[in-house]
């Protein structure tokens, strides 16, 4: 394999091994705790705009398979692993999906040390060289990274939502709006359970989904930044309109949005959560659950609206990981229910949501 190069952007740069794609991207360098779940992870919409840093040793050892993706493509921009195990005998072959899906691999790197330096300083601007040579002008590199903005300037929302409404039909008789902030596969399923599913592009206005005459609206998830002023002046406007119309459900990027509507404000994570191993408590009952999460932003514990209260809280660093509104059906979870690491766990979100509709 032809050897690569990882820069960060306070001037680390980490030799490896590359395959896939025979270019350079450019990115936010993340890490991911999950010992599985490779798959759902390198399809899911939230990734948009980052390099995914895995901590498992292993990646690969049991296949690609497509039942089991969050998206129609890859929405990693590039991958950094320790040893991706190419000749696995079940599904797709880690090498080939990378290779389609025409993103680096980085691989033979110190995962362990990369991920302690991240959570000592933070997530980093980084980029992949996937063709290394002596000639490589790391300076020049260095330079680009420290110039281009944090991927999170951007719109990524609108890159990973819908262009149009798809309607998903079901034999249920109850109708739900699906706000696609860059929705995962698995989300879509666990609602068609309960209902026909309305799925609308991220900037839909008020007016166009009370055309739909919809019993609910479910905010999803998505990558980027909550306070991103395109997302203030279409998703997060319309929630605030919504939630005096119809019951409201958000989760993980539509957690943040939903708060955000009802005035609560944003911050970005130092590191963010990313895995299957989130221990949540519910304040409501003392339960504790064990979560998979994937964001980089959260919802500051201080706020004005005394309609609205806190829920679930992260037992590792105490952040907001629920709310709900005390007079009106609205509430949102940071975590996602439909991932289930357990394997159900908080899955009964679902259910009881549309229960009380």
């Amino acid at each position: 394999m032809p050897n690569g190069l990882l820069i960060l952007e306070d001037g680390t740069f980490i030799k490896g091994k590359t395959f896939g794609a025979k270019t350079e991207v450019f990115g936010e360098i993340v890490f991911n705790t999950s010992m599985t779940g490779y798959e759902e992870s390198f399809t899911d919409p939230s990734y948009a705009g980052q390099i995914l840093l895995m901590t498992y040793p292993l990646i690969g050892n049991y296949g690609i398979h497509k039942k089991n993706l969050e998206s129609h493509k890859t929405q990693i921009r590039g991958l950094v692993v320790k040893e991706p195990y190419l000749h696995s005998h079940r599904g797709q072959q880690l090498a080939d999906f990378i290779k389609k899906a025409a993103i680096p691999c980085l691989y033979s790197v110190d995962t362990r040390a990369l991920t302690l330096k991240i959570r000592k300083h933070g997530t980093m601007k980084a980029m992949i060289i996937s063709e290394n040579s002596p000639a490589v002008d790391i300076t020049s590199y260095l330079k680009k990274i420290k110039n281009t903005p944090y991927p999170d300037t951007e719109n990524l929302v609108a890159r990973v939502s819908c262009k149009r409404i798809i309607v998903h039909k079901s034999r249920k008789k109850k109708k739900v709006v699906l706000i696609d902030c860059g929705v995962k596969k698995s989300i879509l399923k666990n609602l068609k359970k309960y209902a026909a599913v309305i799925q609308v592009p991220y900037d839909t206005s008020t007016a166009a989904i009370k055309k739909i005459s919809p019993d609910a609206v479910v905010i999803s998830n998505g990558p980027g930044n909550p306070e991103h002023p395109q997302i203030l002046k279409t998703t997060v406007k319309t929630a605030a309109d919504l939630v005096n119309y119809y019951p409201v459900f958000g989760i993980c990027l539509g957690h943040q949005i939903l708060g955000r509507a009802l005035g609560l404000r944003t911050y970005k994570l130092k590191f963010g959560h990313r895995g299957s191993n989130h221990a949540v408590k519910n304040l409501n009952n003392g339960s504790l659950y064990i979560t998979s999460q994937n964001h980089g932003y959260a919802l500051q514990a201080k706020y004005s609206n005394k309609e609205v209260e806190i829920d679930w809280l992260n037992v590792n660093d105490h952040t907001v990981e629920g709310l709900r509104h005390k007079k009106l059906p609205v509430s949102s979870v940071q975590f996602h229910p439909e991932a289930s690491p357990g394997p159900r766990d908080t899955e009964f979100l679902f259910r009881n949501f549309m229960e009380s509709l």
